[in-house]
């Protein structure tokens, strides 16, 4: 019955022990994310013997292994916008096993619509507009005079059109301005010249 009671006192020790240095680390090791395809390691405890840091890609291949000496807290920085796109983990060890984890998506980029567009005034009160998407896109048209608002227009899945706008009065000396946007995210302001 001794033996039971000793063993037990002496697992509950250890649980304790393990427990109270699990809290120690649980806030003080940290990866987070700042920027873009950057990810930061702050280690904010004095490391007892070497860290290290395990970067795998998809297909849960080691792509890249740090090893840090350190008689203080450190931080460090690592960047993966050289990598190719995909999802990455990031481990960080030290001699108990795992204390941080992180999954990173590196190439998410958003990709702007190539589209073009061109106005030229081409005489007295005609103005002819320009527009090619390299992908159709719901588009529209606002012309401002004198930044009111003179005409809108919706062109439905389009990947571009060329048109001549003519106004029925003279415009003399009033600022013409045609903005341009399509679902996807392009937009462009065009004065007449």
């Amino acid at each position: 019955m001794r033996l039971v009671t000793a063993m037990i006192l002496a697992l509950s020790i250890s649980f304790t022990a393990f427990a109270e240095k699990n809290t120690t680390t649980e806030g003080t090791v940290k990866l987070k994310k700042v920027e873009g395809s950057k990810v930061q390691l702050i280690y904010g405890m004095v490391p007892n013997g070497a860290i290290t840091v395990k970067i795998y890609d998809d297909f849960n291949s080691l792509v890249h292994t740090d090893r840090i000496l350190s008689k203080k807290e450190f931080s460090k920085a690592y960047d993966f916008s050289k990598l190719k796109e995909g999802k990455y983990q990031i481990g960080v060890f030290n001699s108990n096993g795992e204390v941080d984890h992180m999954e990173l998506n590196v190439g998410e980029k958003k990709v702007e619509p190539v589209v073009f567009s061109k106005l030229e005034k081409v005489h007295g009160n005609k103005y002819k507009l320009l527009v090619n998407s390299l992908l159709p896109s719901n588009m529209s048209v606002l012309i401002y005079e004198n930044n009111q608002l003179v005409h809108e227009e919706e062109l439905k899945d389009t990947k571009g059109f060329q048109k001549t706008y003519v106004f029925n009065h003279p415009v003399g000396h009033s600022k013409i301005e045609f903005f341009v946007k399509s679902e996807d995210g392009f937009s462009k302001l065009m004065a007449a010249n």
